[in-house]
């Protein structure tokens, strides 16, 4: 396991890992494609070129091997290889997300028909997610400070991510599609942050009132900047930010488009042995947030059946029932729960939620164009 021995996680996947045994097979057989997926991954990103194809190939036999071992702690040699690829401009995180989410939808499909998908999917579920906190903290221990969420950038650390005259990469978030965008830093007069940008991106940024930025060698940080104030000059918006603080990587967040719905629509969800109406959140290719007022009381990791009405072009609403797995559940207040669910949807109505997503996403596209212009005008 890529998990030290003296982690409460590792005990539990240890104790669980006869449950994964009619997995072996497939594990055994999905390496070559782990590895090629792995070499095909680092020669798009920064740095691939600096790195030669047998040391890569090396890499990626070791640590699926280790990954897969249920058996025996994270070996030696492992967690250094991780942080080497880091040093060499790769974002080692976001590799293994793409990596462990190709091996997953290949595993239900493959695995479509046994009735223990479920169980073998809620083991793999928390295995994963523990090794990529193991593996974050790594990258957090060989970083030059000791760095924490919601911490106040240094002077010393603003010049260095924020220089004047520097391009910057920033994100922010419209109605739950993911906008990046590239902007220029400047200084005011009192020597705040300003920050120069496309009109069509300001408006977005004003809209949310913040910015994130983000960049490989922050990894597995990046910062987030309040804005105070925003002006327009033609096609370009001028963003005064203040209070930049570290925050989780935006590489560690859902990458999947996620679309908040134009006019309110009710689900359903079946769980044991119960059926309860919820409100639709927004909704991705894999994925549905479903909001309520009531405390369910549902386990992590359940297995429920969704009831979801899809919008069709036509106005019209399509029902489909899906199968799916409660991933994590938040409290936006007192008042509400909301139920994070991957679904596992069959080829056909993964198409149709895509389909969905995709004319949703144009819409919110062509909406943002429709502010800038106004506000150019």
């Amino acid at each position: 396991m890529i998990l030290p021995k003296e982690s409460e996680a590792y005990e539990r996947v240890y104790k669980e890992e006869r449950v994964l045994l009619p997995l072996y097979p497939f594990f055994k057989r999905y390496k070559e494609r782990f590895e090629t997926h792995f070499l095909d991954e680092i020669r798009k990103e920064i740095g691939s070129s600096r790195m030669r194809e047998a040391l890569l190939q090396r890499l990626s036999s070791e640590f699926y091997d280790a990954l897969f071992n249920f058996k025996a702690p994270v070996p030696e040699g492992v967690a250094e290889a991780f942080l080497q690829l880091k040093n060499r401009g790769v974002p080692p995180l976001l590799l293994l997300q793409k990596l462990l989410a190709s091996l997953i939808l290949r595993l239900v499909n493959d695995y479509a028909d046994d009735r223990d998908l479920f169980g073998y999917l809620r083991i793999l579920s928390d295995y994963f997610d523990q090794v990529m906190e193991y593996l974050k903290s790594l990258l957090q221990a060989e970083t030059d400070r000791d760095f924490a969420t919601h911490v106040a950038l240094k002077p010393d650390e603003i010049e260095r991510w924020l220089p004047p005259g520097r391009p910057v990469h920033l994100l922010n978030i419209y109605k739950g599609i993911p906008i990046p965008y590239e902007a220029v830093v400047n200084r005011s007069r009192s020597g705040s942050i300003v920050l120069q940008m496309p009109l069509e991106r300001g408006v977005v940024a004003e809209r949310e009132g913040r910015v994130v930025l983000y960049d490989r060698r922050m990894e597995p940080f990046a910062v987030t900047m309040e804005l105070h104030k925003m002006a327009y000059r033609g096609k370009i918006a001028i963003a005064e930010v203040e209070n930049p603080a570290w925050i989780d990587s935006i590489a560690h967040r859902r990458k999947r488009v996620r679309v908040k719905l134009s006019t309110p629509i009710k689900a359903r969800i079946t769980a044991l042995g119960r059926q309860f109406n919820v409100d639709v959140v927004d909704l991705s290719g894999k994925g549905v947030c479903l909001q309520t007022d009531v405390e369910y009381g549902l386990p992590l990791y359940e297995q429920v059946e969704v009831t979801l009405p899809i919008p069709q072009p036509d106005g019209s609403l399509r029902s489909i029932v899906m199968r799916g797995t409660l991933q994590y559940i938040s409290t936006p207040d007192s008042s509400l729960r909301r139920y994070h669910i991957l679904l596992h949807a069959n080829p056909r109505k993964e198409e149709i939620l895509s389909s969905f997503v995709a004319r949703r996403e144009l819409d919110l596209l062509r909406e943002i164009k429709a502010i800038a212009k106004k506000r150019e005008s």
